[in-house]
């Protein structure tokens, strides 16, 4: 599908003295109109170049705002329960994550058997995959690539539901048109990443009669509901078997190299495929044991909840000042686009941010107009980067004070 060039197209540069205004946010910021849907062919197929943030292997030493996690850190309940552990790692973890399992109920308020550990979040939504083998799912755009490789990892057609930036990307009701008998399975994250828009609850409940009315799960990815004051949709699974709420320890308790995720469900039926297309053994002992400490730290999501809304709100303020367009997010990241290329410019001053070129729905995706963001100036044959079609558009973590401080900083250094 076509982009409308003109609609996207972006202001020349200013003269140097001048503070470029706030780029407007783009009606639709990939090959296809907000509220419509792409739909992909079926089979398995090559994945588009994506990347992840966290990559600080690549760059040693660099401070990192490309992976969304706790600025806190980790409960130091979990670093002490860790190395008291240590002795316990030579044995087999236990296959059932008993102990954490029957935490995990009791924080949730729902039984044990509603209850499914994991290898973090992408082991989850890998093995609902495979447990119900969707002929054709829909995800939103843009959202978490994972939906979409674990999708083609089973050869499911993919239907895209374009999320319009002229309303910050919120999920809205034309959604419900692509809910019909030719769809097995959704996937819809609140918050939603990269945008952080959380999904109202009057949506969701209608959002999952609907689907129930047609015969379709949906996976409900709510990593980062915790930053949020908005609550879970846990205790909508009781009325809705074919809801699976998908968690995980990942971001809000800073644990993303011990790899621990969950899953809530009310169909049995259900909760027995995704038990049996794991793998012996997925969640490890430190994982287990780190995970149930955390459980016990007094406090810690609440401090978490006050600190990161405040920086959130700091960063945001401070970037809109540099005239930058930055998303209403509500978790610990923000969505925000430029004028111009900032990747390089801040890796060379030592600070890593998440490029969204590989999300569709953004300026990533199949068919859709993007340059490289990988210089700082423009190369021949690409023209300047001040009249490119489509804006550079970014993730950025919410930090530390003093590293919220830094990005700002170096944020009024690179900008022209």
């Amino acid at each position: 599908m076509a982009i409308d060039e003109k609609r996207n197209a972006m202001p020349g540069r200013p003269a140097p003295a001048e503070r470029p205004a706030a780029p407007e946010m783009p009606a639709a910021s990939g090959p296809a109109a907000p509220g419509s849907h792409v739909r992909e062919g079926s089979g398995p197929r090559p994945m588009a170049r994506f990347e992840h943030g966290g990559d600080i292997y690549s760059h040693p030493g660099a401070v990192d705002f490309s992976a969304n996690v706790n600025p806190l850190g980790m409960p130091a309940a979990a670093r002490e329960a860790l190395v008291q552990a240590v002795d316990s790692f030579e044995a087999y973890p236990d296959p059932n994550c008993r102990e954490l399992t029957q935490a995990l109920a009791a924080r949730e308020g729902v039984p044990t058997d509603w209850v499914l550990c994991t290898a973090g979040a992408t082991d989850l939504m890998t093995r609902a995959c495979l447990a119900l083998r969707p002929r054709t799912a829909l995800v939103t755009a843009p959202c978490y690539s994972g939906y979409e490789q674990a999708l083609t990892q089973i050869g499911a057609d993919i239907s895209r539901h374009i999320l319009s930036g002229t309303n910050d990307f919120a999920l809205t009701e034309e959604i419900l048109g692509q809910v019909d008998g030719g769809i097995d399975l959704v996937f819809v994250a609140s918050p939603n990443n990269p945008t952080g828009r959380t999904v109202d609850r009057h949506l969701l409940d209608v959002l999952l009669a609907r689907a129930e009315e047609v015969g379709a799960t949906v996976v409900l990815d709510e990593c980062f509901i915790d930053f949020t004051t908005a609550g879970s949709a846990v205790a909508m699974a009781a009325d809705h078997p074919n809801l699976l709420v998908m968690k995980a320890f990942t971001k809000i308790y800073a644990m993303a190299g011990l790899r621990l995720g969950y899953g809530i469900c009310s169909n049995p039926d259900l909760m027995g495929r995704l038990r049996a297309a794991g793998q012996a053994w997925a969640v490890s002992t430190p994982a287990q044991v780190a995970g149930l400490a955390a459980l016990g730290e007094t406090g810690y999501l609440e401090r978490t909840r006050t600190y990161v809304a405040g920086e959130r709100e700091r960063l945001r303020r401070g970037m809109t000042e540099l005239g930058l367009r930055v998303v209403p997010g509500e978790a610990n990241y923000l969505l925000f686009c430029s004028d111009y290329p900032l990747y390089q410019a801040l890796l060379d001053c030592g600070v890593i941010i998440r490029r969204c070129q590989n999300y569709f729905g953004l300026t990533g995706g199949p068919g859709a107009m993007t340059l490289p963001d990988d210089v700082t100036r423009p190369a021949a044959g690409m023209g300047d980067y001040a009249v490119r079609p489509i804006p550079f558009w970014y993730r950025v973590a919410v930090r530390t004070h003093e590293q919220n401080d830094l990005l700002l900083a170096k944020l009024r250094e690179v900008l022209p």
